[in-house]
Parts: C-alpha cells; structure tokens; sequence
C-alpha cells in the first residue's frame, strides 16, 4: 500500500478528529462530505447524507378511479379521494358515505450513491455507484366518511401516501491494495395523515374546498463507506494475525415528526359537459435529527498495533416535502366518456441537494458527481373513461366503466449520472352493485413503481 494512501488519509481523516477543539475552528467554511468529520460542527457538512431525492414519494390522489384516469383528477374530484385531489369536488356528493382503498406497491428504484465513489479511485472492480432499492408492500392508502348538507360537504379521513423499507450494499474490490470496499444505505419511510376537509357550492358553477391534516413523516435513512484491510497489517506485522482492520464514515438522518398541512381547491363546472379544477397542496416541514459518525478500528493479536476511534455528532435539520400545484379540464362528450387532463407543478428544490462525494476520499483524489440542482418539475396526467350501460343487470352489474391513462415523472434524483425521467401507465375499472355499493380497481406500471388499489364505497 501507498505511503500517501496509508499515512496521508489516517492523519486528514483522524488526526484532526482526535486534535485540541481550536483546531476545528481553523478548518476553512468550504468543506466535502470526505472530512465531515475534521469539522463536524460545520454547517457546510449538511449535505453530508442520503440521497433522500430518490424516495418515490406518491404524490397522486389515492383512489382507485383517479389511479385508473392516471392521476388527472382535479376537475373531475366526484368521490371521497377529493379531500385529497381537489377539495372543491366534494360538493358533486349527494349522500353520506364511506370509503376504504388499498394499495399494493412494488417498488425498484434506481439511486446515485456517491459513497461508491470511494471505490472508483482505486480502480475497484465492483458495479459502480449505481444502487437500487427494493420492496413490497400493502397498506390502506384512504379511509373516508363523507356527510353532505345542502351546500357544503364534510369529510374526514385517512391517507398514507405509501412506504418504502429497503437496504443496499455496493461492494467492491481492489486488487491492487487488496482493499474491500462497501458503500452500504438503508432507508425506511413512511408518512401518512389524518385530515377534515370541507367544499362550498358558491352557486352551479362555482365550488370551492380546503383539507388541513395533521401529516406525519417517519423516517430512517443511512449511508456509509467502509474499507477493510486498509492498512495492510498482514504486511506490517507479518505473524501477527489474526487483524481487524476498518475504517467506515457514516451519515443518518431519522426521526418521527408531525406537521400540520394543507391544500385548498377551486372547481368550475358551467354546464355538465366542461370543467376545471384548480389546487394547492402543502407538503409540510419535517424536524429530523443528522447524526455523523466515524469508526475505526485496527487490532493485531499478537502486537501493539491498535488504532480505535468510534464517535459521533447529532444535529437538527429540517426536511420539506414537495408543492404541488395543479390544473386540471375534464370534458364530457356524452353521458357515457370522460376525457381528463392535469398539469402539475411539483416543487422539489426544498429537498436535500446530492452528495457531490464519498465519505473516505471524495475531493483529495478529484472523485466529485456532477450534482444537480433540485427545482420546481412539471408532470402531465392524461386519462379516458368510457362507461358502459346494461339495460338490465349483468351479473348484478349495473354498469361498467373501463379507465386508462398516463403520466410523466420527471428527473429528480439530483444526479447527472443517474437518468430517472419515466412514464407511468395506468388501467382501471368500476362498477357498482344496486344503489349503495361502488366497486374501483386501478393499476400503474413503470419502472420504479407497479401498483395496484382497490376501493369500496358504500353510500347510505
């Protein structure tokens, strides 16, 4: 192993670490996440995390019939999901109702960890900085009653936007050194809310609506890169094995944090055939804790080479989740199609920025990713209905109405390396049993997520 690799790296990563408090105060403002830890206390270490842009957020309204319509739901918003999707629709119910929807998602979702790049500046053989995340799962996404009055509509209900609970580890190999390397993340999170909503028919043609939720974010996330054999002790001190040898800097950021959120809508439907909805949704501020960590530990059985250090710093910070904002038409040819399209205005600048480097090396061997700025990215929803009519029950089926839409979803991982940008595709159909039941189904394939929902209401 290198002199500069072997000496240059324990006394900028550790010395200054182990060094008189004043030392930190002479570390310059401008720091990379590689010696997070000479300045721990330094507010340019913040970035020093997960890639938290990754997480598959579901920012659709949670029904079935609006998944079936690809999510162009805001000027259509005629069941209990538009507490969510637009508020403002409400006031289309006529009778009390509840609702319950399930959800089951299958998540396989591409990330840029730039721990990986520890591994690439010593020509590693190993897959490179791209990690995925997997999982299963099945929730109740939405649970609703709604009581309509005369002009205004009350609702109260349940959401839980979705969870993703997965772990990744990129290995890698240095044949040179004989160094193995592992830039390990792991994520758990969750969020979901309880809300009231209300709508206002103004007069036929004007509706307005608003949703407050209590919102609440439960999160895990933690990267780290380790190198084991790093110091060679096999040839330093031959004999005297068996040797630990590691060295691994680290970066979580968790906690479990309530905010109150909302979103507030308008509907306009002049005459049956025409309408449009417009919405604001507030996706709330979340207090989490970073916590910056580093380990290491070197041990020679049989002589005094030990190295140890184990110590950490917790800090504050705040997290955003994205605003929405939404416009929507729907138009209604005949009693028997729906047409729908939605534009959205997601803003995800409020997010986490990209590591721009691993934890180890990162800067002092010019192993930097091209890190994008994250903004404000604009997603188009399209959706058709067409509904079919039996003139006397089929199967105890009344009607049945077949759905199929789209959906854009832009780049937002925060990486110029890693393309993201996917289209989502959607299905679904309804139906109801005599005058109380009403049965959904959606379903949505892409490659990060494929989902299924499954809703029933029944009205009093």
């Amino acid at each position: 192993m290198s002199t500069f690799k072997h000496v240059g790296f324990l006394c900028v990563a550790f010395g200054g670490a182990l060094a008189a408090p004043h030392a930190l105060a002479q570390v310059p403002d401008r720091v990379t996440c590689a010696d997070f830890f000479l300045a721990i206390d330094n507010p340019a270490t913040l970035p020093c995390r997960g890639n938290l842009a990754a997480i598959p957020f579901d920012l659709l309204a949670p029904g079935a019939r609006s998944l079936g319509l690809g999510g162009a739901f805001a000027a259509v918003a005629d069941d209990a999901t538009a507490a969510e999707a637009n508020p403002a629709g409400q006031t289309i119910l006529t009778r009390p109702e509840v609702s319950v929807h399930v959800r089951h998602a299958d998540y396989n979702v591409r990330f840029f960890d730039p721990n990986a790049l520890d591994a690439n500046l010593y020509n590693a053989v190993g897959p490179g900085p791209i990690g995925r995340y997997r999982d299963s799962n099945t929730k109740i996404s939405f649970l609703s009653f709604v009581y309509p009055m005369e002009r205004f509509v009350f609702s109260l209900y349940y959401q839980n936007s979705g969870q993703l609970q997965s772990r990744s580890n990129i290995v890698s190999f240095d044949p040179v050194f004989s160094d193995t390397y592992i830039a390990s993340t792991s994520i758990d999170v969750e969020q979901e809310a309880f809300g009231i909503s209300g709508a206002f028919r103004i007069n036929n043609m004007f509706s307005i609506g608003a949703s407050i939720k209590e919102s609440r974010l439960n999160l895990f996330s933690r990267t780290s890169s380790s190198v084991f054999g790093f110091r060679d002790l096999d040839i330093e001190f031959p004999g005297a094995g068996p040797y630990q040898d590691e060295i691994t800097l680290g970066s979580a950021t968790f906690g479990d944090d309530h905010d109150l959120t909302w979103n507030a809508g308008l509907l306009i439907n002049p005459n049956g055939t025409f309408s449009a909805g417009l919405v604001y949704k507030n996706g709330g501020t979340y207090k989490v804790t970073n916590r910056l960590s580093a380990f290491s530990v070197s041990n020679c059985a049989n002589a005094e080479c030990s190295f140890n250090l184990d110590g950490s710093v917790d800090r504050r910070q705040s997290i955003s989740l994205p605003d929405v904002l939404s416009a929507g038409v729907a138009w209604r040819p005949s009693d028997t199609w729906l047409l729908a399209l939605q534009v959205d205005q997601i803003d995800y600048g409020n997010l986490p920025d990209g590591t721009a480097t691993g934890f180890l090396f990162g800067e002092f061997q010019g192993e930097v990713a091209d890190v994008e700025k994250l903004g404000k990215e604009i997603v188009v929803h399209v959706g058709v209905e067409k509904t079919f009519l039996f003139d006397s029950p089929v199967l105890g089926l009344k009607l049945l109405s077949l759905r199929a839409g789209a959906f854009t979803d832009p780049d937002h991982d925060g990486y110029r390396a890693l393309r993201t940008r996917d289209r989502h595709y959607t299905f679904g159909l309804g139906t109801v049993f005599g005058e109380r039941m009403q049965i959904d189904l959606g379903t949505e394939w892409s490659d990060r997520v494929d989902a299924v929902v499954m809703s029933g209401v029944y009205h009093f």
